[in-house]
């Protein structure tokens, strides 16, 4: 959790399930005027993008995906659905129709000697006719078959001889395992604009004077109207400065915005010893 602002001018920063942030303040910007402000301290995130929602239809075993909406979707945009593996984009699109373009799976797993085959993956679905490589594996090494025993997760315990390798899977069309309808597919890319202003301020005496930031040494205004997504990493080092994002002009597009702020232990990076041995 941040430090909490001033009675009156608080906005709850709570990260939801399984992130990594120590407080993430998150909403939306369809309209001129000031969004909630947060008291954040420290290494920090900024996004701003925007998202078009729209169904889309798929066929197991088939790249080929439709959509009811092809209005401002462009190849490379990333698609956002429980129809197709995480991280997929469009390889192309014209009009509602378009070719999917999966991405490699990387998996820890056990080869097993003489039996040609790999044990203790998370996950088999879509993997058939996959290509995967590893050092331990021969080049163009493809999935020709998958197992219906249940497999466990592989382990590196002292005392097991086994080597656990990492394998990365290039899925086929056979990555697409679902064929339906999803009404709540939302995608996203630079080709997904805004129109609009949006600038980045804070406030030193609790939400009452509102400065505008800066960016970059030259004191640049942290303005941000080119509408494509904005995704930079700035710190604070003062307790109790609020800081807010302020809408100055608005046409059309939806702006979704996040700030984040992530304590030490939550970094990437970590300064100091992490036990206390």
């Amino acid at each position: 959790m941040a430090i909490p602002a001033p009675l009156g001018v608080a906005a709850s920063g709570q990260p939801v399930v399984g992130d990594q942030a120590t407080a993430v303040l998150t909403g939306t910007i369809a309209a001129v005027g000031p969004g909630k402000p947060f008291a954040f301290r420290g290494p920090m995130n900024l996004l701003l993008w925007t998202s078009i929602a729209t169904a889309l239809t798929t066929t197991a075993g088939s790249l080929t995906a439709t959509v009811a909406s092809g209005a401002g979707l462009a190849a490379g945009v990333a698609v956002n659905s429980v129809n197709v593996p995480p991280g997929t984009t469009y390889g192309s699109i014209s009009g509602t129709s378009g070719t999917l373009a999966l991405p490699v799976q990387t998996q820890p797993g056990v080869v097993q000697l003489g039996a040609a085959a790999i044990g203790g993956l998370a996950f088999t679905a879509g993997l058939l006719g996959a290509t995967v490589s590893s050092p331990r594996l021969p080049v163009g090494t493809t999935v020709v078959q998958i197992s219906a025993q249940p497999l466990s997760a592989p382990t590196d315990a002292p005392g097991n001889n086994t080597p656990v390798d990492f394998f990365e899977f290039a899925p086929t069309a056979n990555g697409v395992t679902v064929t339906g309808t999803d009404a709540a597919a939302t995608f996203t890319g630079a080709a997904i604009v805004f129109s609009g202003t949006v600038q980045l301020e804070r406030s030193f005496d609790g939400g009452r004077t509102w400065i505008p930031c800066n960016v970059g040494a030259m004191g640049t205004l942290a303005q941000f109207s080119a509408g494509t997504p904005v995704s930079i990493t700035f710190g604070e080092p003062e307790r109790q400065m609020l800081y807010r994002l302020n809408c100055l002009a608005w046409a059309s597009g939806t702006i979704n915005y996040r700030i984040s702020q992530t304590g030490g232990a939550n970094e990437s990076l970590a300064i100091g010893p992490l036990t206390n041995g």
